[in-house]
C-alpha cells in the first residue's frame, strides 16, 4: 500500500488505518499479514527530510528500510534504482563471461541466441522504471563489451553499426521501445490534448503532458513515456491504436535509427 502526507500526525495515522485494513482483508480471505515480513519504505527527494516514525502493530514494531524487493525490482527510498542496477552487473559480467568462454566454439548465430537468453532477458526486466536513471550508463557499457565479443572486435572499436548487423537494440533505444509500449498497451491512463482542450493545434494528437517539477516525476515511467510518444513522427503515433502494427513498425524503426543515445530526456 502507498501513503502519503506531509504531517507526520497525519501520515502516521494514515499508516495505521491501512495496515488495520489490509489486515481484516487478510483475514476475511482466510489469510494471515506477517508483520515481520511487513516493512515501511519511505520515499522523498534528495532535498527533502525523511520522518522518524515508528510504526507499531499488534504490539510488533514494522520494520523501517531504505530498499525493498518488489517483484523482483530493488526500489530505493530516491528512486535512484542504483541499488536495483548494481544487483544485476554481476549476473550480466557473468554473461559476459559465459560469451567470451564458448565464443571458440560456436556460430554466430548461437552467440546471439546465448545473449539473447542470458542476457537481454535480464535487462529488459523492469527497464521501463531503471531505464532512464543516470546508473544505467554501466549496464550500456557491460552490452558494449558483450557486442565486441561477439563480433570480434577490439575494446576500442566502435561497435555501432554492429548493432544492426546484429539485429540488437542498445540499451536506451531499448529503454524508449518499451516505454512507447507501455504507453499504447495502456492508452486509457492518458489523456490526449483534445481531451484538455478544443483549440485545435498541430499537436492536439499529443498526449498530455502534465506540469511537473519534481525531477523523480519527470524521470518516471509516465511522465517519460508521454514525452518519447509525442516526439514520434505522426504515421507511427496514428498506429499507436493497433498495439500489434505498432510494435512492429516501432521496432523496426528502432532498428533502422540504431539510436545509440546516452541520455533522452
Amino acid at each position: 500500500m502507498i501513503v502519503k502526507s506531509t504531517e507526520p500526525w497525519e501520515f502516521l495515522h494514515s499508516i495505521q488505518r491501512n495496515i488495520i485494513n489490509a489486515d481484516r482483508w487478510f483475514k476475511s480471505n482466510s489469510l494471515l499479514l506477517n508483520v515481520d515480513k511487513t516493512h515501511l519504505l519511505q520515499f522523498y527527494t534528495e532535498i527533502g527530510q525523511i520522518m522518524d516514525l515508528e510504526v507499531h502493530y499488534e504490539n510488533k514494531q514494522i520494520t523501517a528500510v531504505n530498499t525493498i524487493k518488489f517483484l523482483g525490482l530493488i526500489i530505493d527510498s530516491t528512486l535512484s534504482w542504483k541499488q536495483h542496477i548494481d544487483s544485476i552487473i554481476p549476473k550480466l559480467n557473468r554473461a559476459c563471461f559465459a560469451i567470451r568462454q564458448v565464443k571458440p566454439y560456436m556460430a554466430l548465430e548461437a552467440l546471439k541466441t546465448i545473449y539473447f537468453s542470458y542476457f537481454h532477458s535480464i535487462v529488459m526486466y523492469g527497464i521501463i522504471f531503471w531505464g532512464n536513471s543516470v546508473h544505467s550508463q554501466y549496464i550500456f557499457k557491460i552490452q558494449k563489451r558483450m557486442i565486441r565479443l561477439i563480433a570480434n572486435l577490439g575494446v576500442r572499436d566502435s561497435c555501432r553499426c554492429v548493432f544492426k548487423e546484429l539485429g540488437i537494440i542498445p540499451l536506451y533505444s531499448q529503454y524508449l521501445y518499451s516505454l512507447l509500449m507501455f504507453v499504447a498497451k495502456n492508452r486509457d491512463l492518458f489523456q490526449a490534448n483534445t481531451d484538455v482542450h478544443s483549440f485545435g493545434t498541430r499537436y492536439k494528437i499529443d498526449l498530455h503532458l502534465p506540469s511537473a517539477k519534481l525531477k523523480v516525476f519527470q524521470r518516471g515511467t509516465f511522465y517519460s513515456g508521454i514525452r518519447a510518444y509525442n516526439y514520434l513522427p505522426k504515421n507511427i503515433k496514428d498506429l499507436s491504436y493497433d498495439v500489434r502494427r505498432f510494435k512492429r513498425v516501432l521496432k523496426r524503426f528502432f532498428q533502422t535509427l540504431i539510436l545509440l543515445i546516452r541520455r533522452v530526456f
